[in-house]
């Protein structure tokens, strides 16, 4: 397993727990780190800042 595939479970797994803030904390961190390693526009970047906005979503609900 790479470093974003699994950093993108860590994640997972604290939106799993109910830990939003955390999911959305660690989502908004490796969305941002995998922008600037691979682009602005790398699709694993969007998926990860989608996760974050569904961890801020389930976090307000």
């Amino acid at each position: 397993m790479d470093e974003i595939t699994s950093r993108m479970a860590e994640a997972q797994q604290a939106e799993e727990s109910g830990n939003y803030r955390e999911a959305a904390r660690l989502y908004n961190r490796l969305g941002k780190e995998i922008q600037a390693r691979h682009g602005r526009f790398d699709p694993r970047a969007l998926d990860a800042f989608e996760g974050m906005a569904r961890s801020i979503g389930m976090g307000s609900a």
